[in-house]
């Protein structure tokens, strides 16, 4: 072969590197395949655990702390003379909290008790006259005594023919005239038993209207009817109210909670079952309570346009029963205003 042979030029390429080995994709799909049952198999434990460590619970977040607010309102009108509270501030039970103008009621009281004396001293001239009446009946009755007694001798004398017919006419003539007479005054005596009775009925009257008119001149002081604190007090000295006009909210110092659970929640709630209670403005304080009762309707069967569902567009929905919690010694430390969002957690078993 000479030099010149092409063969001696000619340049071969090299081999190519193997390409690399494929992945396992069979392996890593199992892997991932694996990984997940596992992590379902977790979460499935540790929801089984849950409902183990949380059986016997039902549990509601849709709570508020209630109480029973009253309405301060005056019982009678007036202008107002003196304010005793200020707002949002603890009171007793009985203690005033406004005053209202006295003038018109005092006055009022003095009336009436004139009218009570007025009424007591007709009362004691009717009692009189009853007392002169039935002096005049046991006269009259005693002179148609007399007088009947004295026609009977006259009877027995006529027979005998020993009194004359006009004597005999006389004594008859008496005997009738003094019937008669006691029979009128037995009328008389009636009359004044009614007017002493009518007498007392209008002392009882002017007694009554004077009680009535203590009782308003005492309503002029507005006091609190519980324990509490008045809030939104709307009252100021020399405004005039009418009666039953509402000047503030008494809040009082006995709470509890209403927590609404759905109805499918409501079947294994029972009075007197354990509550835990979270105050969202407390948190991590827990406060028992205690069913106090359950409600005989839902909360839309009370409302102000409860559903018709026979309208012919019903939707089923879930509806909510509401149930009164008590409160079992309440820490003292703890405001528990009314109004308050609460989570109960009623132990049903």
């Amino acid at each position: 072969m000479t030099p010149t042979d092409p063969k001696l030029h000619e340049v071969r390429p090299l081999p190519a590197a193997p390409p690399p080995a494929p992945a396992p994709a069979r392996s890593r799909r199992r892997l991932i395949m694996g990984g997940g049952a596992a992590l379902a198999l977790l979460l499935l434990g540790a929801f089984a655990a849950w409902e183990y460590l949380h059986r016997g619970e039902e549990v509601t977040d849709d709570a508020q702390v209630e109480a029973d607010v009253v309405a301060v309102a005056a019982r009678v009108g007036g202008p107002i003379a003196e304010v005793l509270v200020e707002e949002n501030a603890p009171v007793k039970a009985g203690q005033p909290i406004l005053r209202l103008d006295t003038a018109d009621y005092e006055l009022r009281v003095r009336q009436a008790e004139a009218e009570v004396a007025t009424a007591r001293a007709q009362a004691r001239a009717a009692d009189a006259q009853i007392g002169a009446a039935r002096a005049t009946v046991t006269r009259a009755e005693a002179e148609a005594e007399k007088a009947l007694a004295d026609l009977r001798r006259a009877d027995e004398l006529k027979k005998g023919e020993a009194i004359a017919a006009s004597q005999y006419d006389t004594t008859r003539v008496s005997s009738e005239t003094a019937r008669a007479g006691a029979g009128a005054n037995r009328a008389q005596y009636a009359a004044a038993l009614a007017n002493a009775e009518l007498a007392h009925a209008r002392v009882q009257s002017a007694e009554a209207a004077l009680a009535l008119a203590k009782l308003q001149l005492g309503y002029t002081e507005v006091r609190a009817p519980a324990d509490g604190a008045v809030t939104r007090l709307g009252a100021r000295v020399g405004q005039i109210v009418a009666p039953g006009q509402v000047l503030g909210q008494l809040v009082p110092d006995r709470t509890y909670v209403v927590a609404n659970f759905k109805e499918t929640q409501t079947g294994a709630i029972r009075p007197g079952q354990r509550v835990d209670v979270e105050i969202d403005a407390y948190s991590g304080r827990t406060i028992e309570g205690r069913v106090e009762s359950v409600s005989g309707g839902t909360g839309a069967r009370f409302a102000l346009l409860p559903p018709d569902n026979a309208s012919g567009n019903f939707v089923k929905v879930v509806e909510r029963v509401p149930v009164r919690i008590a409160w079992v010694g309440p820490p003292p430390d703890l405001s528990l205003r009314a109004g308050l969002s609460a989570l109960v957690t009623v132990h049903t078993r």
